[in-house]
């Protein structure tokens, strides 16, 4: 991740919120958050938030907790880490939506908080899930009928996976590669979400995804470091939700509907 100038403390680390929100604000100016976070705005963009009910597992810095409180929904977020919480506290007070976000500490592991919801957001969190089943449970226990989730994730269905899975995979023997974070256990693509979602009563209705090209991987490899360029940006942002590149991507995104 993208560390706030000055200091190699992660944000996730530093225990003054106003340091930790915007240590983690610059972290979504890297080229590969921006392109993920224009996708999931897009998907979310026609679905009305005013007066809904929100629950947000690992809601982390409250970038989408913000961006969905923002847009009139009333948000309750589930986060483990103190100095995050707070970092999202202060977030919420800064623009102006405090009376519409709640963040209780819990691991979204075994934790939840009662009742059903409107929409159910869940972004970079099933990949780090060590049995997914009881989260997909409890996701079509507490989506009200007709509500929405979104779900993010890494995609084995990808040409990221096809070239940095298989250099690290098999030109490096590290068959314990799960992505760019140790704490991953497994992968997931477009066919995998979509079964574990219908069995417990939600449809996949829209599908999006970023980091078409696996830039980052081969610049490094062949330069030496990795280049940044606008254009990577511009690919996923054209083709991010558009078939069939929409389920093609290293991050893969969907909305669903609960049946």
């Amino acid at each position: 991740m993208d560390e706030f100038e000055g200091s190699n403390q992660p944000w996730w680390e530093e225990p003054d919120p106003e340091r930790a929100h915007q240590k983690y604000l610059a972290m979504h100016r890297s080229d590969t958050n921006r392109s993920k976070i224009a996708i999931a705005e897009r998907l979310m963009s026609s679905y009305d938030f005013s007066g809904k009910s929100v629950l947000e597992y690992g809601c982390g810095g409250g970038y989408f907790t913000i961006w969905m409180a923002k847009r009139g929904a009333h948000v309750t977020a589930i986060e483990r880490n103190p100095n995050a919480i707070r970092g999202v506290n202060f977030y919420a007070a800064k623009e102006g939506v405090a009376d519409r976000v709640r963040v209780v500490e819990g691991d979204a592991e075994q934790d939840t908080i009662a009742g059903q919801y409107d929409f159910i957001f869940a972004k970079d969190l099933v990949e780090h899930l060590e049995d997914d089943s009881p989260f997909f449970r409890r996701l079509g226990t507490q989506l009200r009928r007709g509500g929405r989730t979104y779900l993010a994730t890494q995609n084995d269905h990808s040409l990221n996976y096809l070239l940095e899975g298989s250099y690290e995979r098999l030109y490096r023997g590290n068959a314990q590669w799960y992505g760019w974070d140790r704490t991953h256990r497994r992968f997931y693509n477009a066919p995998r979400l979509a079964r574990q979602m219908r069995a417990v009563g939600i449809v996949p209705e829209r599908w999006g995804s970023s980091y078409l090209f696996p830039w980052r991987f081969l610049t490094k490899r062949l330069t030496g470091r990795v280049r940044q360029w606008p254009g990577w940006t511009r690919l996923d942002q054209t083709l991010g939700t558009t078939r069939p590149f929409a389920k093609w991507g290293w991050s893969i995104m969907v909305v669903g509907r609960k049946e």
